[in-house]
């Protein structure tokens, strides 16, 4: 069982993260928003996966988060799970039945 906030991470990530916290250390500074960019992100081109620190108010994912079309999976069983989604929004007008 792992505590909250352990991020796994897949072995094309770690040398990105470490790169990334090695280089804000030396400025001492946190690792900003954006700065890491995993495989998986970088791969994907619809930008459906978001990597982020839910205690930066400015970061992608609290907005994300704050979306009103986010939602988690068995968030009604108080599970509190980090991985949410947003549900996609369509027009059903451009589907050409006014």
């Amino acid at each position: 069982m792992r505590s909250r906030g352990v991020m796994e991470k897949c072995t094309y990530c770690v040398q990105r993260i470490s790169a990334a916290r090695i280089e804000a250390q030396r400025e001492g500074r946190p690792i900003a928003d954006g700065e890491v960019t995993t495989a998986c992100a970088q791969a994907c081109p619809t930008r459906a996966i978001t990597f982020g620190n839910l205690h930066d108010p400015a970061a992608r994912v609290v907005a994300d988060k704050a979306a009103p079309h986010d939602y988690a999976l068995l968030a009604e069983l108080n599970t509190r799970p980090h991985t949410t989604y947003l549900a996609r929004l369509s027009n059903p007008a451009e589907d050409g039945d006014d």
